[in-house]
């Protein structure tokens, strides 16, 4: 049996091959039209432009990210991260996100002393990789026995003998962000050792010098960088040689100020002197000492090393609680500061090696319990220089930015 199919004339299936053919080639040109070489030069004008520069606002909002002691390596990058880093609004920006963080300065002096250097403590690395303070290269060595203040991102480095240990008058700002100096006009008296803190936005320079009729308070406007002395009609002097102090700290908003005999205050207001009450007790051993909401912080060599704690309001002293041990730091070469509320202590300690000496970095978070209690625990503890030659340590300052 035989099945016949039919067929249609137009070849569909059968039919005349090249008619089948022609039409496929008509169907393919109607799906697929031909392509028109364009002009390049026409294309890359009609292309959107690129950007030269990465936008600063894009270059803020991830900066405001990064910790603040990047800021200087940041800064090399180029203009425009310079101009971000160096606007307000990028602190602002770090500010409402919560982002502000301490920065931990020492400026560490080496025998002869003649002069210090700034050093700065590497804190953002792996925890597995011990903390160490870091020479800030890019600063020139500064005089030794600076006073130094620190307004916001700027230090302020007021005084002390040059390389030729000769006291000076002058004075430098350290930008923080950038880690650059620059001179400043020099004050009407040189000194050495002066005790200098910041009420008001002004900056008070007491002593460190002879005291003479005029000069020996100097104030400097830091809005219109010029320096004026105030009437000091007092009989407060320091009994140090060249009329030096010890250290000096704020605390209700008054100067406090310690001499190898007395401790007293100088409130700037009002142009007032008064005895703090120190020299009852602890007189001359608050040397090493700092200011933590509005308490002196100290350590007393009488207790073992122990850190104590003075109220202002209270004129009482009391034992910073816990079973925190300190190392067997040389006194007269270790700083203490306020590390965002917890206490920290640079100094140094005997080193293995003969002759040599290590910096240790203490650091202490503090509670206050039931009944007024200020109880210490240790965070950290750890060599931050070692095997170095009589490090002489002139400062310890915390910056927050």
């Amino acid at each position: 049996m035989v099945f016949i199919s039919e067929t249609s004339d137009d070849g569909s299936n059968g039919g005349d091959p090249t008619k089948n053919l022609q039409q496929e080639q008509e169907d393919n040109q109607n799906e697929n039209p031909q392509q028109v070489e364009e002009n390049p030069q026409e294309v890359e004008e009609n292309l959107p432009p690129i950007p030269q520069e990465v936008p600063e606002e894009l270059i803020e909002s991830t900066v405001a990210l990064v910790r603040s002691c990047h800021y200087p390596s940041l800064s090399l990058l180029s203009k425009a991260f310079r101009r971000v880093i160096s606007s307000p609004g990028l602190y602002h920006s770090r500010l409402l996100l919560g982002l502000t963080d301490p920065v931990l300065y020492a400026l560490i002096g080496f025998s002869p002393y003649n002069t210090t250097r700034l050093y700065i403590l590497n804190r953002n690395i792996p925890r597995n990789i011990s903390l160490r303070l870091s020479l800030i290269g890019s600063l020139p060595p500064l005089n030794h026995g600076s006073a130094v203040v620190t307004i916001g991102y700027d230090m302020y480095v007021i005084g002390g003998h040059n390389h030729q240990h000769q006291p000076t008058s002058d004075v430098f700002i350290i930008d923080l962000r950038f880690h650059t100096c620059l001179s400043l006009p020099r004050m009407k008296r040189r000194r050495v050792n002066a005790a200098a803190e910041v009420i008001d936005g002004r900056i008070y320079v007491i002593g460190g010098c002879a005291k003479l009729n005029d000069h020996w308070i100097e104030v400097f406007d830091i809005e219109n960088r010029t320096w004026s002395t105030v009437p000091d009609p007092d009989h407060n002097n320091s009994s140090l040689r060249g009329g030096g102090f010890l250290t000096c700290v704020v605390m209700q908003e008054m100067i406090c100020i310690l001499d190898t005999l007395f401790g007293f205050s100088y409130e700037p207001r009002q142009g007032l002197w008064q005895s703090i009450g120190l020299e009852t007790q602890l007189n001359l051993h608050w040397k090493v000492s700092c200011v933590i909401e509005d308490l002196l912080y100290c350590i007393d060599p009488r207790l073992g090393h122990r850190i104590v704690v003075y109220d202002l309001n209270e004129l009482v002293w009391r034992p910073v609680m816990g079973a925190y041990v300190l190392p067997d730091f040389c006194y007269n070469q270790c700083k203490m500061a306020n590390f965002g509320g917890k206490l920290v202590i640079l100094g140094s300690v005997k080193s293995s090696l003969h002759g040599l000496e290590d910096v240790w970095y203490l650091e202490i978070a503090l509670e206050k319990r039931q009944g007024g209690e200020i109880w210490g625990k240790v965070d950290s503890l750890e060599i931050v220089l070692r095997s170095v030659n009589s490090p002489s340590i002139d400062l310890l300052r915390s910056v927050t930015f």
